[in-house]
């Protein structure tokens, strides 16, 4: 469960071969959405490169996709048809792929989680965490934090070093209602502390980190179990120095 690029790397595109014909498979990534054409930003499993997978927006691969997902957020069409995309000079993105595939056809797109696992063992640098049979956090064997009490069940759903402190990302699951909140386990050398619980109870997370002292967890407003326009906006936490902020605001 380390950095989330590189820990999904293992379960996206096979290969990048240089071909004329389309392809047929799954098409996932973070979606950059720009005037003309948007794009889905992900990492090749075989070479650790980022790839492009971009789309014409007036396109019906392009209305399926923006339709469905939010920019900023993990979006994956299960089916999609690709070609190689010769002539970039449409593109004007901030990332720069090592290749470039066009989606021309995409069906059953929806928002996805991006996280390497749902675990329920964390192995840290500071000890491991565990999840009991009954949903408590056990650190080290021994019961921590009993004001965290589990909807549904509980699970670590990323881990990211920063600087001396490991920090693992806890996902606290319910029901229809709120599918899930979550909180930032961090361990030092002095012990451990738990964040506030926060989210806006979707499980379409999308966490990554700069390595050095920040940790950030976008995902969906939620409009609840019937969905809603509320669905179409990003709301961002970001973790810094054991402090939890939503948009900017802390969290209490």
């Amino acid at each position: 469960m380390r950095t989330i690029l590189s820990s999904l790397a293992a379960a996206v595109i096979a290969s990048f071969a240089a071909t004329s014909a389309a392809t047929a498979e799954p098409v996932e990534g973070v979606l950059e959405q720009g005037p003309v054409w948007s794009a889905l930003f992900d990492v090749s499993g075989e070479s650790g490169d980022l790839v492009g997978h971009a789309v014409r927006n007036q396109s019906a691969a392009g209305r399926a996709i923006l339709s469905a997902c939010v920019p900023g957020l993990w979006c994956k069409a299960a089916q999609a048809s690709t070609r190689p995309m010769r002539d970039i000079s449409p593109l004007a993105f901030a990332e720069s792929p090592s290749g470039w595939l066009e989606i021309t056809a995409a069906r059953n797109v929806a928002m996805a989680a991006a996280v390497a696992g749902y675990d329920k063992t964390a192995k840290t640098r500071h000890g491991t965490l565990t999840i009991a049979d009954d949903d408590t956090l056990l650190f080290k064997g021994r019961r921590v934090l009993p004001g965290v009490q589990a909807n549904n069940s509980l699970a670590f759903v990323a881990h990211h070093e920063l600087g001396k402190a490991d920090v693992v990302l806890l996902q606290n699951t319910g029901g229809s209602a709120c599918p899930a909140t979550y909180r930032f386990i961090t361990l030092t050398a002095g012990g451990i502390t738990a964040s506030p619980e926060f989210g806006t109870c979707s499980d379409l997370i999308y966490p990554t980190s700069d390595g050095q002292a920040t940790i950030t967890v976008a995902m969906p407003a939620f409009a609840g179990p019937d969905g809603g326009k509320a669905t179409r906006r990003k709301v961002v936490f970001r973790y810094q120095a054991g402090q939890v902020t939503e948009n900017g605001k802390p969290v209490r």
